[in-house]
């Protein structure tokens, strides 16, 4: 497997080396002149982008239904279009849709500002992040990442432009785009509310005894901290670090995990470390959280890939490879498959002490392999479709891994869990990954779009619902043959 991997990263760094210079970019509004001119806006059924899908799911693959229609290229609104800085209400960036956590960051940090919340892999489009739902270190004063958007043009499944903001003739469509997963169309363009960023950040991390405990740090913590977050490793062991910006020193080398380093092997210990700001930002993407093995053949690929290459994306990129997958379905005949367990749960912070022990108890994790725990505050949340109104704070528990069990056992504990949070303790989940929640309880949780609002953006009915989105395909009584979803 690992030559195969070592293969597939040499053919896709020719293929890089490859390519010729970007052509000027255009204005954003020379971009909709040209797409409205070309008429490919109506009646598309799919768009073409250049950024990594990062919906994980079980995926129907035999008698699925694909898009019919045209499909519309949006891959060029990838750009940060500029920053107001005198802006009413602080300063504002307006950037396009498809633009990554990478280029907005490396547009931003020379300015000295960043988003108050910064997805931590790197290629995650801001589109993406809007109409999904994102959380970070920062969330707990932050709260999600949608809490930050001013404004949005949104390309319709109809094909209009809506100019989308908190008030006005399109404000129904504003709050339903958090959790909407491009039902109600794709975002152009977005108007983003700013933080101060500095170019150095402390990360300390303090271990304690129990998630009790360290839940109470993180909650005191949010008072004078700029960053929190936890990682939950065995019921007796739970890490908290909480992060600062700081001034550089004279001489100092800063912290990289982009090489042999790896952020969760260094913050599984008590101490603290320093690193420049975008290191910290994008902290998980080079190991992908933990999902790089730590054996003979995980460090051979960290000391050979280009450090542009030590992304997330790279990784989706190799195991969506035919021959990967081909290893994958060899090894099942001495091993289970490694299943998908990547979903994000969250709960109020009054329920968080007994959702985390009861949604931990199986230990279906590999060794060494932990839980992630954030405090989110929840007080400026819009939107309509992902409600967090009965409390200020949550907790969110998120699993970013594979577990080395059978298909429906992984299945069952995934449903065991949506179960938990949505019906015991009354939570909420993100639906980027495979849901198990039926309908009626989707109702409940999440209620369901305005007909008037659907017939405005998608008059023809052509795109399905979230529920229908999101569902994993068994609720949906759809029979299909299932495959991992990344």
């Amino acid at each position: 497997m690992l030559l195969v991997k070592l293969a597939a990263l040499v053919a896709m760094g020719a293929i890089l080396c490859s390519r010729q210079s970007a052509p000027p970019r255009r204005s954003y509004d020379d971009k909709v002149a040209d797409l409205v001119a070309s008429g490919a806006a109506q009646g598309f059924a799919s768009i073409k982008k250049t950024t990594t899908g990062n919906r994980f799911e079980y995926h129907r693959v035999k008698g699925a239904d694909a898009p019919s229609g045209a499909r519309v290229d949006l891959s060029g609104f990838d750009g940060v279009i500029g920053v107001d800085a005198d802006a009413p209400g602080g300063p504002v960036a307006h950037v396009e849709g498809l633009a990554t956590m990478e280029t907005v960051v490396a547009f931003l940090e020379p300015l000295g500002y960043r988003l108050p919340i910064v997805p931590e892999l790197k290629h995650i489009p801001v589109g993406g992040a809007i109409s999904g739902v994102g959380i970070e270190s920062g969330s707990f004063r932050h709260g999600w990442f949608h809490e930050a958007l001013v404004s949005a043009e949104v390309l319709s499944p109809g094909g209009a432009i809506l100019a989308c903001g908190p008030d006005g003739e399109h404000a129904d469509v504003f709050h339903a785009l958090p959790n909407s997963y491009g039902t109600l169309g794709y975002v152009l363009r977005a108007t983003l509310r700013l933080t101060p960023s500095k170019p150095v950040v402390a990360a300390t991390t303090t271990v304690y005894g129990s998630f009790a405990d360290a839940a109470d740090a993180m909650r005191k913590a949010a008072a004078s901290h700029e960053f929190v977050e936890g990682l939950w490793w065995a019921p007796d062991r739970v890490t908290v670090t909480v992060s600062d910006y700081a001034e550089q020193r004279g001489g100092e080398t800063l912290r990289r995990f982009d090489g042999l380093d790896i952020y969760w092997k260094a913050v599984r210990e008590a101490g603290t470390l320093r690193m420049a700001a975008e290191t910290y930002y994008f902290r998980w993407d080079p190991d992908w959280f933990w999902n790089i093995p730590v054996d003979a053949g995980g460090w051979l690929v960290r000391y050979l890939v280009p450090r542009k290459l030590r992304t997330s994306s790279t990784y989706k990129w190799l195991r969506s490879l035919r021959v990967i997958k081909a290893w994958h379905r060899l090894e099942t005949l001495w091993k289970p498959m490694g299943q998908p367990f990547v979903q994000d749960w969250a709960v109020p912070w009054s329920r968080a002490v007994d959702f985390v022990a009861e949604a931990t108890k199986t230990l279906v994790h590999r060794p060494n392999v932990p839980y992630m725990l954030l405090p989110v505050g929840t007080g400026g949340n819009f939107a309509t479709h992902y409600p967090t109104a009965k409390e200020d704070f949550y907790l969110n528990l998120g699993t970013y891994t594979e577990i080395d069990v059978s298909f429906a056992d992984a299945m069952a504990e995934t449903k065991r869990i949506d179960d938990l949070c949505l019906k015991k303790h009354g939570g909420i989940k993100m639906l980027y990954s495979s849901s198990f929640v039926d309908k009626a309880t989707y109702d409940a949780v999440y209620g369901t779009l305005d007909p008037a609002t659907r017939a405005k953006v998608d008059p023809k009915g052509t795109r399905p619902s979230v529920f229908e989105k999101t569902a994993h395909p068994s609720v949906l009584d759809a029979g299909a043959d299932l495959v991992l979803g990344y």
